[in-house]
């Protein structure tokens, strides 16, 4: 007999029966304490409707919502869900006796204060609030682990791309060479609308029309929401304490709107990339800048609120994730995600993982300095500062060239001396290579 004949011959395996009847009967119920029905929490009590009896169906549990924590319980949501689980008392709501705990409120608190009582009473918790993260990361961690119970928040990095559970579950000990990406699904989308001929303003607006921002969106674009994302990211990939990490931050505002322009007129796309690398001795440099790309590049293919994140592993490319990073649909899939998966702690990389320390990025790189000045006082001001041209060129009254490498700090003096004058200045990382090498 052949092999091909002794596999043919060889007796089936018998699969137990599947019923789905007896399945859902032993499902196990799940009951969910929400605070805040807003974008997010609202898509998630959607979400939750819509898609029980596929989780009844996988994963063998129903979620039951049992309270929820609102601002105004007479606001018709319009939600699959009783008005009477409504409540503004912040303290019933607490006392509230759920299994998990969905923090949906953002900001700093009542947040805090709900996340420490979720925790401390044992309730596994779950947020997508990136600020409550990046600062008190350690602190509500500790309380999980104390309390054996879980902290989940994958929906705080990325929006839909699972950016967390790939560092934490797919990387494990090995730290990366680096982490980098677009992070701030917002800022991207604005930059989208002003490359396609859009004002700022309504860029701007055009983005809150599609639940993209809220009132206020000077963090999603002066990099400080992208910088909290990037702390927790340095959190789980190089256990670097959120608090500990030294960021370098620049804003995309003022100017934003000749800033894309000027990168279009130099043959690039502007992207706020946010980065988190290795250097030697187990140190790491992070940033959040505006950064002129190619226009083939992975980066300037990522439109409006889309996010990417791509993590060098020393392979022949890098591991790469993307998705909307914005809106409520997204957030809301990536917190079911949270629920749904098993709690381990979030950065636990092992006891003999390297241990990183964060410094500031001495490393030189190419910068597009521009501003509304006239260019011999512009050029001269740049020499000052010991910058080498590349491209210098002036056009409708802005005068802006690309440096030689140079780090960080001497192309900030320039910057610096611009504002002095009184000129208004425009800064980027400029990553488009030379068509010639250009001595230093």
């Amino acid at each position: 007999m052949t092999p091909l004949q002794q596999i043919e011959e060889a007796p089936r395996p018998t699969w137990p029966a599947f019923s789905t009847q007896s399945h859902l009967q032993n499902q196990k119920t799940i009951r969910i304490a929400l605070a805040g029905c807003g974008v997010v929490g609202g898509g998630l009590v959607r979400l939750l409707n819509d898609s029980a009896a596929a989780i009844a169906s996988r994963y063998g549990v129903r979620f039951v919502i049992t309270r929820v924590l609102v601002r105004d319980t007479a606001r018709d949501r319009q939600l699959p869900i009783d008005s009477q689980l409504f409540t503004n008392d912040l303290n019933s709501f607490l006392a509230n006796d759920a299994d998990v705990v969905i923090e949906a409120v953002g900001g700093e608190e009542p947040a805090r204060t709900i996340a420490i009582s979720a925790l401390a009473r044992g309730r596994k918790l779950i947020t997508a609030n990136k600020e409550l993260i990046s600062a008190h990361a350690e602190t509500l961690q500790e309380l999980a682990t104390l309390n054996r119970t879980g902290l989940d928040f994958g929906a705080a990095v990325g929006g839909s791309a699972p950016v967390i559970s790939t560092l934490r579950d797919l990387v494990g000990a090995s730290a990366p060479r680096s982490v980098r990406g677009i992070l701030n699904g917002t800022s991207n989308f604005v930059i989208s609308e002003l490359e396609a001929g859009a004002t700022l303003d309504d860029a701007v607006a055009k983005a809150r029309d599609r639940g993209l921002v809220e009132a206020d969106c000077s963090r999603d674009l002066d990099g400080r929401d992208a910088a909290d994302k990037l702390s927790i990211i340095a959190w789980i990939a190089f256990g670097v304490r959120p608090a500990d990490l030294n960021v370098r931050r620049v804003s995309l505002v003022p100017g934003l709107e000749t800033l894309v322009r000027l990168a279009a007129d130099t043959g690039g796309r502007l992207r706020l990339l946010g980065e988190c690398s290795q250097l030697d001795g187990n140190r790491i440099t992070a940033s959040v800048e505006p950064v002129i790309v190619h226009p083939a590049s992975s980066f300037a293919r990522t439109t409006r609120e889309e996010n990417r994140v791509e993590v060098d592993l020393g392979w022949s490319s890098p591991l790469s994730v993307s998705g909307p990073g914005a809106g409520g649909a997204p957030t809301a899939a990536a917190l079911l995600s949270d629920l749904v998966r098993f709690s381990s702690p979030p950065n636990d990389r092992g006891g003999d993982a390297a241990r990183f320390v964060s410094i500031a990025d001495w490393r030189s790189h190419r910068w597009l300095v521009g501003a509304r000045i006239h260019a011999d006082v512009f050029t001269g001001l740049a020499t000052a500062a010991r910058l080498t041209p590349v491209d210098v060129a002036e056009r409708d009254g802005v005068s802006w060239l690309v440096t030689n490498p140079a780090t960080f700090d001497r192309a900030h003096q320039l910057v610096t001396a611009l504002r002095q004058l009184g000129a208004e200045s425009f800064f980027a990382r400029y990553e488009i290579a030379q068509k010639e090498e250009v001595g230093s």
